[in-house]
Protein backbone atom coordinates (compact mmCIF):
# COMPACT_ATOMS: atom_id res chain seq x y z
CA UNK A 1 0.00 0.00 0.00
CA UNK A 2 1.37 3.39 -0.97
CA UNK A 3 1.48 6.15 1.55
CA UNK A 4 1.46 9.90 1.06
CA UNK A 5 2.83 12.69 3.18
CA UNK A 6 0.56 14.99 5.14
CA UNK A 7 -1.35 17.30 2.81
CA UNK A 8 -0.29 20.93 3.07
CA UNK A 9 -3.13 23.40 2.50
CA UNK A 10 -2.25 26.77 0.96
CA UNK A 11 -4.14 30.02 1.18
CA UNK A 12 -3.03 30.95 -2.35
CA UNK A 13 -4.58 28.95 -5.14
CA UNK A 14 -1.52 28.57 -7.40
CA UNK A 15 1.96 29.78 -8.25
CA UNK A 16 2.75 33.13 -9.85
CA UNK A 17 3.10 31.55 -13.29
CA UNK A 18 -0.31 29.91 -13.07
CA UNK A 19 -1.96 33.12 -11.87
CA UNK A 20 -0.27 35.05 -14.68
CA UNK A 21 -1.52 32.54 -17.25
CA UNK A 22 -5.06 32.81 -15.92
CA UNK A 23 -4.89 36.63 -15.94
CA UNK A 24 -3.65 36.58 -19.54
CA UNK A 25 -6.47 34.22 -20.57
CA UNK A 26 -9.06 36.47 -18.93
CA UNK A 27 -7.81 39.75 -20.43
CA UNK A 28 -6.27 38.49 -23.68
CA UNK A 29 -9.00 39.90 -25.95
CA UNK A 30 -8.83 43.46 -24.58
CA UNK A 31 -5.03 43.47 -24.53
CA UNK A 32 -4.92 42.41 -28.19
CA UNK A 33 -7.45 45.13 -29.07
CA UNK A 34 -5.35 47.73 -27.28
CA UNK A 35 -2.19 46.53 -29.04
CA UNK A 36 -3.90 46.69 -32.43
CA UNK A 37 -5.19 50.21 -31.72
CA UNK A 38 -1.70 51.32 -30.67
CA UNK A 39 -0.11 49.87 -33.81
CA UNK A 40 -2.70 51.49 -36.09
CA UNK A 41 -2.28 54.83 -34.31
CA UNK A 42 1.50 54.71 -34.73
CA UNK A 43 1.12 53.83 -38.41
CA UNK A 44 -1.29 56.74 -38.86
CA UNK A 45 1.13 59.13 -37.17
CA UNK A 46 4.07 57.87 -39.23
CA UNK A 47 2.18 58.02 -42.51
CA UNK A 48 0.69 61.38 -41.61
CA UNK A 49 4.05 62.87 -40.73
CA UNK A 50 5.56 61.38 -43.87
CA UNK A 51 2.90 62.95 -46.07
CA UNK A 52 3.17 66.33 -44.34
CA UNK A 53 6.43 67.07 -46.15
CA UNK A 54 4.50 67.40 -49.45
CA UNK A 55 2.30 70.14 -47.96
CA UNK A 56 -1.46 70.47 -47.77
CA UNK A 57 -4.20 72.06 -49.83
CA UNK A 58 -2.88 74.67 -52.31
CA UNK A 59 0.72 73.85 -51.41
CA UNK A 60 3.25 74.36 -54.19
CA UNK A 61 5.07 71.18 -53.10
CA UNK A 62 1.94 69.01 -53.10
CA UNK A 63 1.48 66.90 -56.28
CA UNK A 64 -1.87 65.52 -55.04
CA UNK A 65 -5.14 66.65 -56.68
CA UNK A 66 -5.68 69.28 -53.94
CA UNK A 67 -2.16 70.71 -54.24
CA UNK A 68 -0.84 73.49 -56.46
CA UNK A 69 2.48 72.08 -57.60
CA UNK A 70 1.39 72.19 -61.24
CA UNK A 71 0.69 75.94 -61.19
CA UNK A 72 3.98 76.67 -59.44
CA UNK A 73 5.95 74.49 -61.89
CA UNK A 74 4.45 76.16 -64.96
CA UNK A 75 5.13 79.61 -63.53
CA UNK A 76 8.75 78.67 -62.83
CA UNK A 77 9.11 77.39 -66.39
CA UNK A 78 7.89 80.78 -67.59
CA UNK A 79 10.61 82.56 -65.63
CA UNK A 80 8.68 83.49 -62.49
CA UNK A 81 10.57 82.94 -59.23
CA UNK A 82 8.09 81.17 -56.91
CA UNK A 83 8.90 81.18 -53.18
CA UNK A 84 6.80 79.66 -50.39
CA UNK A 85 6.52 81.62 -47.15
CA UNK A 86 4.86 80.59 -43.88
CA UNK A 87 4.62 83.77 -41.81
CA UNK A 88 3.81 87.43 -42.13
CA UNK A 89 7.30 88.44 -41.01
CA UNK A 90 8.94 86.16 -43.58
CA UNK A 91 6.69 87.52 -46.34
CA UNK A 92 7.36 91.15 -45.39
CA UNK A 93 11.11 90.52 -45.35
CA UNK A 94 10.94 88.87 -48.78
CA UNK A 95 8.98 91.83 -50.16
CA UNK A 96 11.65 94.25 -48.99
CA UNK A 97 14.39 92.06 -50.47
CA UNK A 98 12.70 91.63 -53.88
CA UNK A 99 12.80 95.31 -54.72
CA UNK A 100 10.16 97.81 -55.80
CA UNK A 101 7.36 96.57 -58.05
CA UNK A 102 8.74 93.06 -58.58
CA UNK A 103 6.50 90.91 -56.37
CA UNK A 104 3.09 89.30 -56.39
CA UNK A 105 1.85 87.83 -53.10
CA UNK A 106 -0.66 84.98 -53.00
CA UNK A 107 -2.19 84.98 -49.54
CA UNK A 108 -4.01 81.84 -48.29
CA UNK A 109 -5.26 81.50 -44.72
CA UNK A 110 -7.60 78.45 -44.58
CA UNK A 111 -7.79 78.45 -40.75
CA UNK A 112 -8.26 82.21 -40.37
CA UNK A 113 -5.16 82.58 -38.19
CA UNK A 114 -4.43 86.20 -39.09
CA UNK A 115 -6.27 89.01 -37.34
CA UNK A 116 -7.67 92.02 -39.16
CA UNK A 117 -4.69 94.07 -38.04
CA UNK A 118 -2.24 91.50 -39.43
CA UNK A 119 -4.13 91.44 -42.74
CA UNK A 120 -3.88 95.22 -42.91
CA UNK A 121 -0.15 94.97 -42.17
CA UNK A 122 0.26 92.52 -45.06
CA UNK A 123 -1.62 94.82 -47.44
CA UNK A 124 0.49 97.79 -46.36
CA UNK A 125 3.71 95.83 -46.93
CA UNK A 126 2.58 94.85 -50.44
CA UNK A 127 1.55 98.43 -51.22
CA UNK A 128 4.87 99.82 -50.00
CA UNK A 129 6.73 97.38 -52.24
CA UNK A 130 4.65 98.37 -55.25
CA UNK A 131 3.51 94.79 -55.73
CA UNK A 132 0.22 92.98 -56.16
CA UNK A 133 -1.78 90.98 -53.61
CA UNK A 134 -4.10 88.05 -54.44
CA UNK A 135 -6.00 86.79 -51.37
CA UNK A 136 -7.50 83.31 -51.79
CA UNK A 137 -10.81 82.84 -49.91
CA UNK A 138 -9.99 85.29 -47.09
CA UNK A 139 -12.34 85.52 -44.12
CA UNK A 140 -14.80 88.42 -43.73
CA UNK A 141 -12.59 90.24 -41.20
CA UNK A 142 -9.38 89.57 -43.11
CA UNK A 143 -10.76 90.91 -46.39
CA UNK A 144 -11.75 94.20 -44.72
CA UNK A 145 -8.20 94.48 -43.39
CA UNK A 146 -6.76 93.94 -46.85
CA UNK A 147 -8.76 96.79 -48.38
CA UNK A 148 -11.65 98.94 -47.24
CA UNK A 149 -13.11 98.67 -50.76
CA UNK A 150 -13.49 94.89 -50.50
CA UNK A 151 -16.15 93.05 -48.50
CA UNK A 152 -17.50 89.54 -48.16
CA UNK A 153 -20.79 88.73 -49.91
CA UNK A 154 -21.44 85.28 -48.43
CA UNK A 155 -21.26 81.88 -50.08
CA UNK A 156 -22.80 80.91 -53.43
CA UNK A 157 -25.78 78.60 -53.69
CA UNK A 158 -25.35 77.67 -57.34
CA UNK A 159 -22.66 76.11 -59.50
CA UNK A 160 -19.02 77.31 -59.24
CA UNK A 161 -18.87 77.72 -63.02
CA UNK A 162 -18.98 81.41 -63.89
CA UNK A 163 -18.28 83.74 -66.81
CA UNK A 164 -16.13 86.87 -66.64
CA UNK A 165 -18.87 89.55 -66.91
CA UNK A 166 -16.28 92.33 -66.48
CA UNK A 167 -13.63 94.24 -68.41
CA UNK A 168 -10.59 93.10 -66.44
CA UNK A 169 -8.00 91.77 -68.97
CA UNK A 170 -7.16 88.69 -66.89
CA UNK A 171 -10.81 87.75 -66.48
CA UNK A 172 -11.60 88.41 -70.15
CA UNK A 173 -8.69 86.18 -71.20
CA UNK A 174 -9.97 83.37 -68.96
CA UNK A 175 -13.55 83.66 -70.19
CA UNK A 176 -15.08 81.01 -67.92
CA UNK A 177 -13.74 79.42 -64.74
CA UNK A 178 -14.79 76.20 -63.08
CA UNK A 179 -12.96 75.23 -59.88
CA UNK A 180 -15.59 73.45 -57.81
CA UNK A 181 -14.85 69.78 -58.55
CA UNK A 182 -14.10 67.78 -55.39
CA UNK A 183 -10.39 67.33 -54.81
CA UNK A 184 -9.20 63.92 -53.67
CA UNK A 185 -7.19 64.09 -50.46
CA UNK A 186 -8.39 67.58 -49.54
CA UNK A 187 -8.41 68.41 -45.85
CA UNK A 188 -11.30 69.58 -43.68
CA UNK A 189 -10.92 73.01 -45.29
CA UNK A 190 -11.66 71.44 -48.65
CA UNK A 191 -11.44 73.74 -51.64
CA UNK A 192 -14.76 72.36 -52.82
CA UNK A 193 -16.53 73.71 -49.72
CA UNK A 194 -14.69 77.07 -49.31
CA UNK A 195 -16.30 78.95 -52.18
CA UNK A 196 -16.91 82.60 -51.27
CA UNK A 197 -18.29 85.70 -52.94
CA UNK A 198 -16.81 89.19 -52.65
CA UNK A 199 -17.73 92.72 -53.63
CA UNK A 200 -15.30 95.44 -54.65
CA UNK A 201 -14.67 98.24 -57.08
CA UNK A 202 -14.69 95.69 -59.91
CA UNK A 203 -16.41 92.29 -59.74
CA UNK A 204 -15.79 89.35 -62.07
CA UNK A 205 -17.16 85.80 -62.39
CA UNK A 206 -20.55 86.05 -60.71
CA UNK A 207 -22.50 82.79 -60.29
CA UNK A 208 -25.51 82.18 -62.48
CA UNK A 209 -28.53 84.10 -61.27
CA UNK A 210 -26.45 86.84 -59.59
CA UNK A 211 -25.34 90.21 -60.89
CA UNK A 212 -21.72 91.31 -60.41
CA UNK A 213 -22.86 93.95 -57.93
CA UNK A 214 -24.35 91.22 -55.69
CA UNK A 215 -21.05 89.39 -55.36
CA UNK A 216 -18.55 87.51 -57.49
CA UNK A 217 -15.71 85.02 -57.21
CA UNK A 218 -13.11 87.68 -58.07
CA UNK A 219 -13.18 91.26 -56.78
CA UNK A 220 -10.60 94.06 -57.10
CA UNK A 221 -10.08 97.27 -55.20
CA UNK A 222 -10.02 100.61 -56.99
CA UNK A 223 -6.33 100.51 -57.95
CA UNK A 224 -6.39 96.83 -58.89
CA UNK A 225 -3.41 95.91 -56.71
CA UNK A 226 -5.51 93.87 -54.23
CA UNK A 227 -7.74 91.02 -55.43
CA UNK A 228 -9.95 88.63 -53.46
CA UNK A 229 -10.41 85.25 -55.15
CA UNK A 230 -13.34 83.30 -53.73
CA UNK A 231 -12.90 80.16 -55.84
CA UNK A 232 -9.63 78.52 -54.73
CA UNK A 233 -10.46 75.40 -56.75
CA UNK A 234 -9.13 76.98 -59.93
CA UNK A 235 -5.57 76.82 -58.50
CA UNK A 236 -5.41 73.14 -57.59
CA UNK A 237 -3.77 70.48 -59.76
CA UNK A 238 -7.03 68.66 -60.47
CA UNK A 239 -8.86 71.69 -61.91
CA UNK A 240 -6.05 73.75 -63.39
CA UNK A 241 -6.66 72.51 -66.95
CA UNK A 242 -10.44 73.04 -66.77
CA UNK A 243 -11.95 75.86 -68.86
CA UNK A 244 -10.10 79.15 -68.30
CA UNK A 245 -8.61 78.31 -64.90
CA UNK A 246 -5.04 78.15 -66.16
CA UNK A 247 -5.32 81.44 -68.05
CA UNK A 248 -6.63 83.31 -65.03
CA UNK A 249 -4.09 81.71 -62.69
CA UNK A 250 -1.02 82.43 -64.80
CA UNK A 251 -2.04 85.97 -65.71
CA UNK A 252 -2.89 86.93 -62.11
CA UNK A 253 0.13 85.30 -60.48
CA UNK A 254 2.69 85.67 -63.27
CA UNK A 255 2.39 89.41 -63.93
CA UNK A 256 5.52 90.12 -61.84
CA UNK A 257 8.90 88.34 -61.98
CA UNK A 258 8.64 87.12 -58.38
CA UNK A 259 5.76 85.33 -56.67
CA UNK A 260 5.53 84.85 -52.89
CA UNK A 261 3.17 81.95 -52.10
CA UNK A 262 2.19 82.86 -48.53
CA UNK A 263 0.22 80.26 -46.53
CA UNK A 264 -0.54 81.41 -42.99
CA UNK A 265 0.66 79.08 -40.23
CA UNK A 266 0.95 78.93 -36.45
CA UNK A 267 4.02 81.13 -36.75
CA UNK A 268 1.60 84.03 -37.29
CA UNK A 269 -0.15 83.48 -33.95
CA UNK A 270 1.26 86.07 -31.52
CA UNK A 271 2.98 84.71 -28.43
CA UNK A 272 1.53 85.82 -25.10
CA UNK A 273 3.77 88.07 -23.02
CA UNK A 274 3.10 86.02 -19.89
CA UNK A 275 1.84 82.53 -19.23
CA UNK A 276 -1.96 82.60 -18.86
CA UNK A 277 -3.38 81.50 -15.53
CA UNK A 278 -6.08 78.89 -15.09
CA UNK A 279 -8.62 81.62 -14.38
CA UNK A 280 -8.05 83.03 -17.88
CA UNK A 281 -9.48 79.84 -19.39
CA UNK A 282 -12.30 79.47 -16.86
CA UNK A 283 -15.75 80.87 -17.72
CA UNK A 284 -16.98 83.58 -15.39
CA UNK A 285 -20.05 81.57 -14.40
CA UNK A 286 -18.06 78.58 -13.11
CA UNK A 287 -17.27 80.04 -9.66
CA UNK A 288 -20.85 81.13 -8.78
CA UNK A 289 -22.16 77.80 -10.04
CA UNK A 290 -19.55 75.89 -7.99
CA UNK A 291 -20.44 77.85 -4.85
CA UNK A 292 -24.14 77.17 -5.42
CA UNK A 293 -23.53 73.44 -5.96
CA UNK A 294 -21.36 73.30 -2.81
CA UNK A 295 -24.10 74.96 -0.78
CA UNK A 296 -26.71 72.55 -2.15
CA UNK A 297 -24.43 69.60 -1.34
CA UNK A 298 -23.91 70.76 2.25
CA UNK A 299 -27.66 71.27 2.72
CA UNK A 300 -28.28 67.80 1.29
CA UNK A 301 -25.79 66.19 3.67
CA UNK A 302 -27.35 67.99 6.65
CA UNK A 303 -30.83 66.93 5.56
CA UNK A 304 -29.96 63.28 4.99
CA UNK A 305 -27.75 63.13 8.08
CA UNK A 306 -30.53 64.36 10.34
CA UNK A 307 -32.92 61.91 8.70
CA UNK A 308 -30.83 58.84 9.62
CA UNK A 309 -29.75 60.11 13.03
CA UNK A 310 -26.36 59.80 14.71
CA UNK A 311 -23.94 56.92 14.19
CA UNK A 312 -24.47 53.84 16.42
CA UNK A 313 -21.45 52.20 18.02
CA UNK A 314 -21.18 48.42 18.02
CA UNK A 315 -18.95 46.41 20.39
CA UNK A 316 -16.15 44.42 18.79
CA UNK A 317 -15.45 41.69 17.85
CA UNK A 318 -18.49 41.26 15.64
CA UNK A 319 -19.99 37.76 15.53
CA UNK A 320 -20.68 36.57 11.99
CA UNK A 321 -22.70 33.52 11.11
CA UNK A 322 -20.71 30.56 9.88
CA UNK A 323 -22.97 30.23 6.84
CA UNK A 324 -22.07 33.78 5.79
CA UNK A 325 -18.32 33.19 5.97
CA UNK A 326 -18.76 29.87 4.18
CA UNK A 327 -20.71 31.48 1.33
CA UNK A 328 -18.27 34.40 1.15
CA UNK A 329 -15.24 32.16 0.90
CA UNK A 330 -16.97 29.97 -1.68
CA UNK A 331 -17.69 33.02 -3.86
CA UNK A 332 -14.06 34.14 -3.59
CA UNK A 333 -12.87 30.71 -4.73
CA UNK A 334 -15.41 30.73 -7.55
CA UNK A 335 -14.43 34.19 -8.82
CA UNK A 336 -10.74 33.25 -8.71
CA UNK A 337 -11.41 29.84 -10.28
CA UNK A 338 -9.32 28.35 -7.49
CA UNK A 339 -10.44 24.74 -8.00
CA UNK A 340 -7.38 23.19 -6.35
CA UNK A 341 -7.70 25.35 -3.22
CA UNK A 342 -11.42 24.67 -2.93
CA UNK A 343 -10.87 20.94 -3.41
CA UNK A 344 -8.13 20.90 -0.78
CA UNK A 345 -10.44 22.71 1.65
CA UNK A 346 -13.28 20.22 1.09
CA UNK A 347 -10.93 17.24 1.50
CA UNK A 348 -9.39 18.70 4.61
CA UNK A 349 -12.83 19.15 6.19
CA UNK A 350 -13.89 15.63 5.18
CA UNK A 351 -10.68 14.08 6.59
CA UNK A 352 -11.13 15.97 9.87
CA UNK A 353 -14.75 14.86 10.27
CA UNK A 354 -13.98 11.26 9.29
CA UNK A 355 -11.09 11.12 11.78
CA UNK A 356 -13.39 12.47 14.51
CA UNK A 357 -16.16 9.99 13.60
CA UNK A 358 -13.75 7.04 13.75
CA UNK A 359 -12.06 8.37 16.91
CA UNK A 360 -8.61 8.66 15.32
CA UNK A 361 -7.94 12.21 16.60
CA UNK A 362 -7.45 15.42 14.65
CA UNK A 363 -3.70 14.73 14.26
CA UNK A 364 -4.17 11.38 12.56
CA UNK A 365 -2.17 10.70 9.41
CA UNK A 366 -4.31 11.01 6.24
CA UNK A 367 -3.16 7.59 5.06
CA UNK A 368 -4.38 6.04 8.34
CA UNK A 369 -7.76 7.73 7.86
CA UNK A 370 -7.94 6.29 4.33
CA UNK A 371 -7.25 2.75 5.64
CA UNK A 372 -9.84 3.10 8.40
CA UNK A 373 -12.51 4.51 6.10
CA UNK A 374 -11.89 1.76 3.53
CA UNK A 375 -12.28 -0.94 6.18
CA UNK A 376 -15.34 0.67 7.75
CA UNK A 377 -17.21 1.41 4.52
CA UNK A 378 -16.12 -1.65 2.55
CA UNK A 379 -15.13 0.54 -0.42
CA UNK A 380 -12.07 -0.08 -2.51
CA UNK A 381 -8.98 1.43 -0.88
CA UNK A 382 -7.67 2.91 -4.15
CA UNK A 383 -11.01 4.65 -4.70
CA UNK A 384 -11.00 6.14 -1.19
CA UNK A 385 -7.36 7.19 -1.56
CA UNK A 386 -8.02 8.97 -4.90
CA UNK A 387 -11.11 10.64 -3.49
CA UNK A 388 -9.42 11.96 -0.33
CA UNK A 389 -5.78 12.35 -1.41
CA UNK A 390 -5.78 12.19 -5.21
CA UNK A 391 -5.08 14.98 -7.70
CA UNK A 392 -7.28 18.03 -7.64
CA UNK A 393 -10.12 18.30 -10.18
CA UNK A 394 -9.48 20.47 -13.23
CA UNK A 395 -13.05 21.51 -14.10
CA UNK A 396 -16.02 22.76 -12.13
CA UNK A 397 -18.01 19.68 -13.17
CA UNK A 398 -15.36 17.38 -11.66
CA UNK A 399 -15.34 19.60 -8.60
CA UNK A 400 -19.08 19.15 -8.05
CA UNK A 401 -18.83 15.39 -8.59
CA UNK A 402 -16.06 15.18 -5.99
CA UNK A 403 -18.10 17.18 -3.47
CA UNK A 404 -21.08 14.84 -3.92
CA UNK A 405 -18.88 11.75 -3.48
CA UNK A 406 -17.26 13.17 -0.33
CA UNK A 407 -20.69 13.85 1.19
CA UNK A 408 -21.88 10.34 0.30
CA UNK A 409 -18.74 8.79 1.85
CA UNK A 410 -19.22 10.72 5.10
CA UNK A 411 -22.88 9.65 5.36
CA UNK A 412 -21.98 6.03 4.65
CA UNK A 413 -19.27 5.96 7.35
CA UNK A 414 -21.55 7.72 9.87
CA UNK A 415 -24.37 5.18 9.32
CA UNK A 416 -22.10 2.21 9.95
Amino acid sequence: MSTQATVVFRAEDASTAVRSARWWKRHKFWLLCAAAFLVLSLLGIILGSGGASTGGTLSITNPAPAGSQAAASVLRNQGVEVTATESLAETSAALRGNGQGNSTVLFYDPRNLLSREQSAELAAAVQDSGGKLVAVAPGPLAVKGLSSELSSAGTPAGTPTAEAQCTDPDAVAAGTIDGGAPALGASATSVSTSLMLFKGAQNCFSPSGKTPAAGSYLAYNGTGDVAALGNPGILINQNLASRGNAALTFRMLGSNPKLLWYTASLKDVPVAEQTPALSDFTPQWIFPASAWLLLVGILGMVWRGRRHGPLVTEPLPVVVKASETLAGRARLYQNARALDTAAATLRHGTLSRLAHTMRLGHTADPAAVVDAVSSQSGRNQAYVHDLLLGPAPTTEKDMLSMAVELTALEEEVAQR
